[in-house]
């Protein structure tokens, strides 16, 4: 299915909604060995303990063995946890147990599925449910490290949602259960555009909190970046931070990048939604199998006082490198020239070799950027076609296509059309920039009536006939179905034609040819021959792009 862009009216319950989406697999990872403190050493309590205090520190407050009353809770202290925190029991139900702690911003997020449910808060402290499960070990693979690092990314964007900012963790407290992975300990939190709570955790405390200035959702960030180091590496990130020769040391194509944009300074680090982009990038194949297949052919047509093909097509396939990988990417375009003599064909002829061309922006695999990218080629072919007429009357239609691995987008002016060929089912992706076009829009005709109104080859926008691009001018996929962008699935077509092709051809033959067609490159031949055989007053062109359905 298309990708959905989100829109600026998006509510806040669709994406909160898209915050707790993420699922995750049951590892059963091996515990880590616990390293035990320097000998003398006691946390300063307003601070959170480092990471090497061990699970057994002592509660003065809360003596193993003791009988103790928390407003209506009642338990009895068993033993000692982490950081601080008591395993307790109140009748047969296990729970956690800290004096003097205050629950703060957690206080209704305990239904979040990785947080430990809130048990009890008040002036004594605070009781939360005992989470079972295996710890999460480190030195794991990657996907089993995203595993971990991507719900806990969820959690971080779910909180930007709630205006809140994740400050520090417990590493240790992940743990892997039958419903997933959970939290043991609650994080310690701080609303946005406050300042931190005083906070030192080695690996872990990014500068901004250490600097105790106004907290950003970019700080759970660098939380997410240092947990991926470490459980990658099985060491925690150094004092210092990290450098560039430390990240380029992990041999993971595309981690060092990833890494590298989490954990930089505030200002250039990654935020929460991004953050979430590069983790779901890292977790794809390095390659998506897309096998393409492509039909092609173009006739100047029938009528005797046309000597010249002003219709043009081109496309080009390469493979791209990236630091997620090598990617498959085609762009295809079709265009109808317009004008007296040889302009209509040098227009043309300019416009699809320059959309073709050019280098390739960076990232390609955001959709929005796809589909921004196709729309600055159309205006660059609009350039060309200024240049080539150099002041003479003409110009130029064109369809074009951009597909990064499977993910299509569309750029589009004028009345070529691209179609979406899945399931024996023809769907246009454009819309006509034409007089009959705007007509048929307004109920002023019908569509049958349009395919003979003697104006129908007028159209309402070209290229060579603006100097400075236009917002809006150039439509995307979002014209028509509403999607930045689209997914070819295997078997599926994307279908160019000009107007020589569709304006004889209509789309119930297309259809047919479509599908009785041996192959898409005879589907082409058919398409230009069908529209010869109805007189072909224009040249006609069919450019045809289908992901095959297996690799060969």
């Amino acid at each position: 299915m298309p990708d959905k862009r989100p829109g600026e009216d998006e509510t806040q319950e669709v994406l909160q909604a898209e915050a707790e989406g993420m699922t995750h697999a049951d590892m059963g990872l091996p515990p880590e060995e616990e390293v035990p403190p320097p000998a003398g050493e006691t946390p300063v309590e307003d601070f959170l303990e480092e990471t090497w205090l061990p699970s057994t520190v002592e509660n003065r407050a809360l003596e193993c063995g003791s009988s103790h009353t928390w407003g209506p809770l009642t338990f009895q202290v068993e033993s000692p946890y982490l950081g601080g925190w008591m395993n307790a029991r109140r009748g047969e139900e296990k729970i956690r147990v800290k004096p003097r702690a205050d629950a703060g911003p957690l206080t209704g997020l305990e239904s979040h599925r990785l947080l430990p449910r809130l048990v009890y808060t008040g002036p004594e402290g605070v009781a939360i449910e005992a989470v079972e499960g295996e710890p999460v070990g480190r030195k794991l693979s990657l996907p089993e490290a995203l595993g971990v690092v991507q719900p806990l990314a969820q959690l971080v964007y779910f909180l930007e949602l709630k205006g809140l900012a994740l400050v520090d963790l417990e590493p240790h407290s992940l743990r892997q259960t039958p419903q997933g992975l959970k939290l043991t300990l609650p994080p310690r939190l701080a609303r946005l555009g406050e300042p931190a709570p005083q906070v030192w955790r080695q690996g872990y405390t990014p500068p901004e909190v250490l600097a105790e200035a106004p907290q950003s959702s970019k700080t759970g960030v660098y939380l997410l970046g240092a947990l991926l180091f470490e459980l990658l590496t099985g060491t925690a990130l150094p004092v210092e931070g990290p450098s560039e020769l430390l990240l380029s040391g992990i041999p993971l194509p595309g981690v060092p990048q990833a890494l590298a944009q989490m954990l930089a300074p505030l200002p250039g680090r990654a935020t929460p939604k991004e953050a979430l982009a590069l983790l779901k990038k890292l977790s794809r194949p390095s390659e998506v199998e897309v096998v393409l297949e492509l039909g092609e052919a173009t006739s100047v047509g029938l009528n005797p006082s046309r000597h010249y093909n002003q219709d043009a097509y081109a496309y080009r396939l390469e493979r791209v490198q990236s630091e997620f990988g090598r990617t498959l990417l085609l762009r295809a375009c079709v265009a109808d020239g317009m004008g007296g003599m040889a302009t209509g064909e040098r227009a043309s002829q300019a416009a699809v070799e320059t959309f073709i061309g050019g280098n390739l922006p960076h990232p390609l695999d955001d959709p929005q950027a796809q589909s921004d990218w196709g729309v600055r080629l159309v205006w660059a072919a609009n350039q060309a076609v200024l240049e080539a007429l150099a002041g003479l009357d003409g110009g130029c239609t064109l369809s074009g296509v951009m597909l990064w691995g499977a993910r299509y987008t569309v750029a589009h002016v004028g009345d070529t059309r691209v179609y979406l060929w899945r399931q024996g089912q023809l769907q246009q992706l454009t819309r006509d920039h034409s007089l009959v076009a705007a007509l048929v829009s307004s109920h002023m005709i019908t569509r049958e009536e349009a395919m003979q109104h003697p104006d129908r080859n007028q159209v309402l926008r070209s290229l060579g006939n603006l100097r400075q691009p236009q917002e809006g001018y150039v439509e995307t996929l979002e014209a028509t179905t509403g999607q930045v962008s689209g997914v070819l699935e295997p078997g599926e077509a994307l279908v160019l034609v000009s107007d020589g092709v569709w304006g004889e051809v209509n789309e119930a033959q297309m259809t047919e040819i479509l599908s009785q067609a041996g192959s898409f490159q005879a589907a082409a031949e058919a398409l230009v021959q069908q529209a010869l055989a109805a007189g072909a007053p224009d040249n006609a062109t069919a450019l045809i792009v289908c992901r095959r359905a297996s690799p060969i």
